[in-house]
């Protein structure tokens, strides 16, 4: 009875046994075929981490802080007003220049219309010359028959000179005169053109008061507090741009065999889970590994040496679309996979296309509407039209 219970257990165990090293098999040649397929042409990292442009906002002229509209974590569009200093020495320094400016007008007008007053004189200086000359000329032959005295012709003689030289005398004047506004006009006056640019200097400088953001991006690290006196140069906050981040994923040297430009990435975030792919490619590779770069380099030529697996940054870039539905934050952890399949792209990139890569208008937008006060303060302090006393005379 023994027997027959023993050899009706071995023949139950036997499809048992082949079913298991069957199924074993399979889950062996599953893994087989996805590392042929997929896995050996893959290279991942878990070190790798997010990384962007941090814009420090800082002031461009000194003063106090009147006011700080935004904190920690606002979103702020470009051309937002982000701080404002006090105005009061600006506001004094550009009216003192339209002052300035309006006075010197009045000084150019002065200068044209002096033209036309030394113009004047000098043609009553040459009729008195010319007046002159004749009663000389006259009174020399006279004096010779002894028609007329020759103290009178004297007189006439020194009249003569003195004519002469009063004509010499308005022509150098002219000409002086005319030296100051010689292909010239008014409004383009060097003197007019010197007080202009500082009544720009004194308008750019009060609009610098209020300091604007100058990407569109995320508020950090704000040190601005009211009532705080600045210098140029001080890091009130820092902005972070959205558009502006990218991935440093840090790959063992071992694994950069195979890794190209323009190769396709997927990556996880700790932050969305494993739900959430990002897809890009591959930009960049670094130049050097983090160790070269760092503050102390190594120095392998002395001491003890231990061959230690060096890592290269590889720049990969973020889709914009991505980022605006899923956005990251600067310092988050990556886990990326390089599709390295297609072996074709380059190692070294192509120089990049000419023009800024990152730019911001908004110090260019400083100077406007000055143009226009300039041209208003021109106009008021026009007090003459040239010409126009001729046309009446």
């Amino acid at each position: 009875m023994n027997t027959e219970e023993t050899s009706h257990k071995a023949k139950n165990r036997k499809p048992i046994f082949w079913t298991l090293t069957a199924f074993f098999i399979l889950i062996g040649l599953a893994f087989f075929l996805l590392w042929l397929l997929v896995w050996r042409l893959e290279e991942s990292t878990k070190d790798a981490y997010v990384q962007g442009n941090q814009v420090v906002v800082t002031p461009q002229i000194s003063g106090h802080i009147l006011s700080v509209s935004v904190q920690d974590t606002d979103l702020v569009e470009e051309g937002r007003i982000l701080v404002t200093l006090d105005t009061i020495d600006r506001g004094l320094a550009f009216a003192a220049a339209k002052n300035t400016l309006a006075e010197t007008v009045r000084d150019v007008v002065g200068l044209f219309e002096n033209v036309g007053s030394l113009r004047a004189d000098r043609e009553i200086k040459q009729a008195e010359m010319s007046k002159a000359m004749k009663d000389y000329k006259h009174r020399k032959n006279l004096v010779k028959i002894g028609a007329v005295s020759k103290e009178d012709f004297e007189h006439a003689e020194a009249t003569f000179v003195a004519s002469f030289a009063a004509l010499l005398g308005a022509q150098h004047a002219l000409r002086g005169a005319i030296a100051m506004t010689e292909n010239t006009t008014l409004e383009t006056h060097p003197l007019i053109e010197k007080a202009k640019d500082f009544v720009k200097e004194a308008y750019v400088n009060l609009k610098r008061c209020e300091i604007r953001s100058p990407v569109h991006g995320m508020v950090a690290k704000k040190a601005a507090q009211v009532g705080q006196s600045v210098d140029p140069g001080f890091s009130l906050m820092t902005i972070i741009p959205f558009d502006q981040m990218w991935i440093n994923a840090n790959f063992k040297e071992i694994q950069l065999k195979n890794i190209r430009l323009g190769q396709p990435v997927t990556m996880k975030s700790d932050l969305y889970g494993s739900d959430i792919i990002f897809h890009s490619r591959v930009v960049g590779i670094g130049a050097g590994t983090g160790s070269v770069m760092s503050l102390l380099p190594p120095q392998n030529a002395t001491g003890n040496w231990i061959k230690i697996v060096q890592r290269l940054p590889v720049r990969i870039s973020l889709d914009p679309e991505e980022i605006k539905k899923h956005p990251l934050r600067l310092g988050l952890s990556m886990d990326v996979s390089v599709d390295t399949r297609d072996t074709s792209g380059r190692m070294l990139p192509k120089p990049p296309p000419k023009g800024p890569l990152f730019k911001t208008d908004i110090f260019q937008k400083q100077e406007a509407g000055i143009e226009s006060i300039i041209n208003i303060i021109v106009k008021e302090n026009s007090i003459f039209t040239f010409g126009e006393d001729e046309k009446e005379g």
